[in-house]
This record gives structure tokens, C-alpha cells and sequence, in this order.
């Protein structure tokens, strides 16, 4: 690498390698034999990329490549017109990483496979997704999340060719860009579904999972997934910028989150179950997100959880036996009605920093902290609500809860499962 200069081809016999290589030339690294199998490179320093790419127009071919434990076998990193072909990227945190905004490069022929985080993950900057990149015939098996686009930048731009020769676990991707009316049910087997920029989708009666995300639409509109089964995935579905699709009868269990919304608008919830997983239903910086009659057991985190969003419905749904219920934090004009919240260990239902929203007829008993707690709420209005008491619950620093709740008017009024009186969202000042 030293020696080499732009254009030159480092042709490698075979052998194992200890070592991490840095690639910012112009360049083709290629093994011999073509055998990842017995030409293999890995990393002296496990925090390492093994190779970490920051030229542009680089090939390598042919390796196998190991142990960058807290790094990737391969790292592009800002590159363009790579290509990564015939690899075994084993035993790392990420196979093949593409890199903020990495475009135009092609993955062909490559195994990412027991790598502790995700197999081949493609990441943004702020402003794009790594974005025209081609992948072909890839194999991605036994990886924690095996397929993995990083979804924290929004905004971001996803058009790629991913093909369906590429699999997870034996199952192919759909990666499907600008399409519409389209059906993908059961008979297709698939191993990840993304829609990117897609209309009048239907996604239905899938099994999967051990994926970053195994359904995810991103600016897609007037679509529904429905009886899919979704388990051990970072996310189970997700919508990203998505309005007016639904989500019926799918079953989300261990997932870190089992259904999540963002910054989406109008997407309705009914019937579905996310139990046992870190937050069953996640909502964020969304407007008039409906969940009607879903079950939340025994999540870790809250059963289902809604941050800076407005205008949204959660009614009907069972919510038990979580870290927390329903939690609302800076969230405004929402409506919780008729929802069941027991025997959560914090509160049942939980506002923080919210206001102007109506809580009716809910029940929340048996809360191990509150059954309703309102600690920096104002002006939500509460009515014909049933709660345990917390009198041996209140908070330490009570000087700081706001006030103005409305708990009760002339014909309804909260009662409290034990002593007739909801501690929780009485108004201290």
C-alpha cells in the first residue's frame, strides 16, 4: 500500500493477514486465488476498520475478513465508484458499512455473516442517504441486523438499486423505489421490505426478522401492511415521513420497538399486538396518529409512547404489565379514551410537559408509582377516569408540578380505586 500509486492493482497470494488497512488511493486490492476463504485479512486492532476506504474508484475483491470487533470488515467512507465484490465479511460489528452519503458503488457476490451488529449497513449524513449505490447477489445470514438503512436523518435521500437477488437469511430483499400499487403477501417469502417514495402498497402475511428495520416506508403514502409477523429486529415496522397508511392485525414481539411512527402524518394503528419488546408503540414529532384497540404487554420500556406530536388518538388499547402505560411527553390536543393501563411499573398513564389534552374513561389500577401522573402538565382536562391511588407516591419535589388540570366536571368525575381521589393529578403549585 505504501508503495502503490494511483491505478495500481495489489494482487495478494494467499495467507491470513493480521492487520488494518488503510485504502486512500486509487486503487485494486484482489486476491489471487479469489477465495476469501484462504486469503484472509484481520484486524490487529479490533477497534479498527480492516479496510477503511477514503478514495474513491477502489476494488477489493476476494477476501475474507474478520475481527474488527467495534468496527466493519469493509468502511466507505464519503466514497464513490467502489467496488466490493466476492468478500466474506465474518465475525466484525459490520460487515460492509457505507458511510455518509457513500454513492455509486457497487456490492456484487459478497457474504456478510455472523457480524455483531448488521451485515451490510448503508448510513447517512444530514442531508442524503448513502444513495445509487447497486447492490447484486449478496448473501447477509446469521448477523444480529443482518440489513440495516440508518434511518436518523430523515430527510434523507435512499434511492438505490437493491435487487432481490440479495438475501436475509435466505430470503430476498425488497427494495422497491418510486413504485405503486403493489402487493407483497406470503407467496414472495421476503426477508426486508422497504418502500421508498411508494403509493397504494399493501404488505401482508409476512414472517420476518432479524433486520435494523423489517418493514420501513419513507415518503410512502396510502398504503397498509396487515398481518405480518415481526420479531428480534431493532424496529419491526417503521414510517418515516409516510401519510395516511394503516396498520391491521400485525404482531410485533422483541423488537427494541415493535411499531414506530416519525415526523408522519394521519397513519392509523387498530388491532395490532407489540408485546415483549423495548417500547411496543413509539410516535414522534407526528400529527393525527390513531391507535385504536392495540395490545402493549409487557415491554420493557412504555407500552406505547408519544413524544412532541399533536392531535392524536389512543383509544381502546390494553396496556399492561410494562415499565410504563401511555406515556405523552410535549404533547398537545390528543385524546386518550376508554384505554387500559394495569400494572405497569411506573404510572399507567403518564403526560409529561403536555397540555390541552383529554383523558376520559380510562382505567389505570394496580400501577406500581401512579395510576395517572401529570408532573409539568397543564390544562389537560381528565373525566370518569378510574386509578389507583398513590398517596405514598407523591414526588419529591411537588413545588415544581404545574397546575390547571381539569379533573373533573359537574356530571363525571374521576374515582380512584382505592380512596376516591387521583393523587397523581391533583394540582400542586
Amino acid at each position: 500500500m505504501d508503495n502503490s500509486s494511483d491505478g495500481d492493482t495489489i494482487l495478494v497470494d494467499k495467507g491470513t493477514y493480521i492487520e488494518n488497512v488503510d485504502v486512500n488511493k486509487k486503487l485494486a486490492i484482489v486476491s489471487k486465488s479469489g477465495n476469501p476463504e484462504d486469503t484472509i485479512i484481520q484486524a490487529l486492532h479490533p477497534y479498527d476498520h480492516v479496510f477503511h476506504v477514503t478514495a474513491n474508484n477502489v476494488t477489493i475483491k476476494g477476501f475474507g475478513l474478520k475481527n474488527s470487533s467495534s468496527g466493519s470488515g469493509i468502511y466507505l467512507d464519503s466514497v464513490q465508484y467502489n467496488t466490493i465484490a466476492n468478500n466474506h465479511l465474518q465475525a466484525n460489528a459490520v460487515g460492509i458499512h457505507l458511510w455518509n452519503a457513500a454513492k455509486n458503488n457497487i456490492l456484487i457476490n459478497n457474504t456478510a455473516s455472523d457480524n455483531s451488529w448488521s451485515g451490510i449497513r448503508l448510513s447517512p449524513d444530514d442531508s442524503e442517504l448513502a444513495s445509487n449505490n447497486t447492490l447484486i447477489n449478496n448473501t447477509i445470514v446469521n448477523n444480529t441486523y443482518n440489513f440495516e438503512i440508518y434511518v436518523a436523518y430523515r430527510n434523507a435521500s435512499m434511492q438505490n438499486n437493491i435487487d432481490t437477488t440479495n438475501t436475509v437469511n435466505g430470503k430476498p430483499i425488497y427494495y422497491l423505489v418510486n413504485a405503486s400499487n403493489i402487493t407483497l403477501n406470503s407467496t414472495l417469502n421476503a426477508g426486508a421490505i422497504y418502500c421508498i417514495n411508494c403509493q397504494n402498497m399493501t404488505i401482508k402475511d409476512q414472517i420476518l426478522q432479524n433486520n435494523s428495520q423489517s418493514i420501513a416506508l419513507f415518503n410512502t403514502s396510502n398504503s397498509r401492511f396487515d398481518s405480518n409477523i415481526l420479531s428480534n429486529n431493532a424496529v419491526g415496522i417503521i414510517l418515516v415521513n409516510s401519510d395516511n397508511n394503516s396498520g391491521l392485525n400485525n404482531i410485533a414481539i422483541n423488537n427494541m420497538f415493535g411499531i414506530a411512527i416519525v415526523a408522519s402524518t394521519d397513519n392509523h394503528l387498530s388491532n395490532n399486538v407489540a408485546n415483549s419488546n423495548g417500547i411496543g408503540f413509539d410516535v414522534h414529532e407526528s400529527t393525527n396518529t390513531e391507535l385504536n384497540n392495540n395490545t402493549a404487554n409487557f415491554n420493557e420500556d412504555n407500552g406505547i409512547a408519544l413524544s412532541s406530536s399533536i392531535q392524536n388518538k389512543v383509544t381502546g388499547n390494553i396496556v399492561n404489565h410494562n415499565g410504563g402505560g401511555i406515556k405523552l411527553f410535549n404533547c398537545s390536543n390528543s385524546l386518550l379514551n376508554n384505554n387500559i393501563a394495569n400494572s405497569n411499573m411506573y404510572a399507567g398513564i403518564d403526560l409529561g410537559s403536555s397540555k390541552d389534552n383529554i383523558l376520559t374513561d380510562n382505567i389505570a389500577n394496580s400501577n406500581r408509582e401512579h395510576g395517572f401522573e401529570l408532573a409539568g402538565s397543564n390544562s389537560n382536562t381528565l373525566r370518569g377516569n378510574i386509578g389507583n391511588s398513590d398517596m405514598d407516591h407523591l414526588p419529591d419535589n411537588p413545588q415544581n408540578r404545574t397546575f390547571k388540570n381539569e379533573i373533573e366536571d359537574e356530571d363525571i368525575e374521576n374515582k380512584s380505586f382505592i380512596s376516591s381521589v387521583i393523587s397523581a393529578v391533583a394540582s400542586w403549585v
